[in-house]
């Protein structure tokens, strides 16, 4: 089955399970897709949008109520905390990124794309403020004005006319003039477009969209309403509800949001504790444990695992952190694991092992590139930190954790006592 067909059938299976309304089995295949090693993105874009708008079109049209179509989108905000959760452990550390901005235009109350935008932006990095439904023009003009964001996106899914989105966007343009905008929703007209306001359609894309906007100097302020409405033509009409929202239902519904923003505020807790657990507040890179964990799902890959694992010392540290102090020892440091960083993918490991000494995991390595990285480490550290060096020692995934960090340490005493500024390569280790 192609990868295509695959994501069909599990949005299918996403979309019959809340057709009636079972949470569990909406996990358990959200689940099911991120065994199958889809990205939470992927899982979002593939799996629940689509879900997502078939529940809206059954709606729209009548085949279910909207007390169903409530319970759908609560089940579904739960199983996006377990995906948020899932982005929040893998976010990039130190400084946030940019301010995002993202609100539904008032009126608009269908907002479950703008929390997996917002979910997805978090992830990478960014820092975002999350304003929800229906966020009136003033209310919109009064945030922008505080908190100044660099970019804000908007939501427009249910038709009005166009005015409130064309006010909104002239708030923003107002308040913030160096602010850029995006837009998304299946309402948005496409003069927007053209007009040089991007159409966000999935959030596979939502951060490239936000690094291009950042890249690009800010949009024009609109003329007029003439963007959105010609003269020639009539204002779309607005949708109405089939049936009037019962009372309890709507509150449901609220209480189900309150409780997916608090479930949300956990993850951000539980993210700040590993960090703080987990994390060499020194050189920002991982420790020993979690560069033991990653290795260690690594070795459990079936049919066979296929890695490497590089042990890094830098040469001659111990004696200038001696004649110069712990603040230079300490800067020497930091400047390492930086140089470090930026040889590695985003896939990869690198946590501080020792004093010195640090780790790099290198998932689906082979021997050629696990020695072309170790390398490129020492020539970085080179430059980076003159006159120390490094020695590397490279080797390649055996059959547990502590054999194969054995075989890297053997490989890096023995390129100690041959170097300075030398790489070695373990030979296999068999399985113990």
């Amino acid at each position: 089955m192609t990868t295509e067909r695959r994501h069909v059938v599990l949005a299918r299976r996403y979309g019959d399970v809340l057709r009636v309304g079972d949470g569990r089995a909406a996990e358990r295949v959200v689940a099911d897709a991120l065994a199958e090693g889809m990205a939470p993105e992927a899982v979002q874009a593939r799996v629940i949008a689509p879900a997502m708008e078939r529940i809206g079109d059954l709606w729209e049209s009548g085949v279910i109520g909207v007390a169903e179509e409530h319970l759908a989108t609560s089940i579904s905000q739960r199983v996006l905390v377990r995906l948020f959760d899932a982005m929040t452990a893998r976010r990039p550390r130190g400084h946030a990124r940019e301010r995002v901005l993202l609100a539904a235009v008032e009126g608009q109350r269908h907002v479950l794309g703008l929390q997996m935008a917002s979910d997805v932006l978090e992830g990478a990095g960014f820092e975002v403020l999350y304003l929800g439904d229906d966020v009136p023009v003033e209310s919109l003009r009064g945030f922008v004005a505080r908190h100044g964001p660099a970019v804000v996106g908007l939501a427009y899914g249910t038709q009005d006319g166009g005015g409130l989105l064309l006010q909104a966007l002239q708030a923003v343009h107002l308040e913030a003039p160096d602010a850029r905008i995006m837009l998304g929703g299946r309402a948005v007209p496409p003069r927007l477009h053209a007009a040089g306001y991007p159409h966000v359609r999935s959030t596979m894309e939502v951060v490239d969209q936000v690094e291009a906007l950042l890249a690009d100097p800010p949009q024009v302020p609109p003329p007029g309403a003439g963007i959105l409405v010609r003269d020639d033509e009539d204002p779309p009409i607005p949708l109405e509800d089939s049936e009037q929202p019962d009372p309890v239902v709507e509150r449901l519904a609220r209480v189900a949001d309150e409780v997916a923003h608090l479930a949300r505020t956990h993850v951000r807790r539980s993210a700040a504790y590993r960090e703080l657990a987990f994390r060499d507040p020194l050189t920002h890179t991982v420790d020993r444990r979690v560069a033991e964990h990653a290795l260690r799902r690594l070795i459990a890959e079936r049919p066979a695992p296929c890695g490497a694992l590089l042990l890094v010392d830098l040469d001659g540290f111990a004696r200038r952190n001696a004649l110069h102090g712990t603040a230079v020892g300490d800067d020497l440091l930091r400047r390492a694991a930086e140089s470090m960083a930026a040889c590695v993918g985003p896939e990869d490991t690198l946590a501080r092992v020792g004093g010195d000494a640090f780790a790099v995991v290198l998932p689906g390595a082979t021997r050629t590139e696990a020695v072309a990285l170790a390398r490129r480490v020492r020539g970085e550290i080179a430059v980076a930190v003159p006159p120390l060096t490094a020695c590397v020692g490279v080797a390649l995934v055996a059959g547990d954790v502590r054999t194969t960090f054995l075989a890297a340490d053997t490989a890096l005493c023995t390129a100690k006592a041959a170097g300075p500024d030398r790489t070695v390569v373990s030979p296999p280790v068999a399985a113990p």
